[in-house]
């Protein structure tokens, strides 16, 4: 209970499109009569598990005072089911499917300036580059060290398979999959090192770098 207040309050305090409305569409990514823009600006971050994605981008949002999406999070509100559970009963194919949906709803419906958070997978998926190469979009790779992401993710030596990460099974699969996917991440137009810093000065430096203006 207590973590669903706190994603309602989240959703509430960041805009995040409600995939669960009875018409299936966002009220947060439609335009209003407080003037949405046409081409909001949309940073998305992206990176391998554990990398802080999602806190760094909910740091970001509050700091510019923009909205903030966690793609994951809106496939599982979408579903009803967990990003393990969807992986477990449909496979991975159908939940990168899912994915590409959820994603590209959120691109093209985004009405104002807006933070998206990708899950770790993403980003490497050829189907999605056409969502995220629009003019609009700006993508941020958060370089992560790779011992600071096993620990944060508790992918162990043996497999595990009540590990809540559907690919963070065991360290040495985490460890294969973080080199095949890291190509594709440099291919991101900013890239950061979050090595030792906070979540604030992470998104402080992706404000600074992309020159956007901070509310405070």
């Amino acid at each position: 209970m207590e973590d669903a207040n706190r994603d309602a309050r989240m959703r509430e305090r960041h805009c995040f499109p409600a995939f669960l409305l009875r018409d299936g569409m966002s009220k947060t990514l439609q335009p209003d009569r407080t003037g949405a823009v046409t081409n909001p600006r949309i940073v998305v971050l992206t990176g391998f598990m554990g990398s802080g994605k999602t806190s760094t981008g909910q740091a970001l949002a509050e700091l510019l005072e923009w909205e903030f999406v966690d793609l994951d999070s809106e496939i599982e509100a979408r579903e009803g089911l967990s990003i393990r559970q969807l992986f477990q009963q449909r496979g991975e194919p159908a939940f990168r499917a899912i994915e590409h949906e959820v994603l590209r709803v959120c691109v093209s419906r985004c009405a104002r300036p807006t933070v998206i958070a990708l899950g770790g997978g993403a980003f490497v998926q050829p189907n999605n580059a056409e969502a995220l190469s629009a003019g609009n979009v700006t993508t941020v790779f958060l370089e992560t060290p790779l011992q600071e992401m096993l620990q944060r993710c508790c992918a162990e030596d043996a497999v595990s398979p009540e590990n809540p990460r559907p690919l963070a099974a065991d360290a040495a699969a985490f460890r294969r999959l973080y080199e095949a996917r890291l190509p594709s991440y440099r291919a991101a137009a900013v890239t950061i090192n979050t090595s030792g810093k906070s979540t604030v000065a992470i998104a402080g430096e992706i404000a600074g770098n992309l020159r956007l203006q901070e509310s405070r």
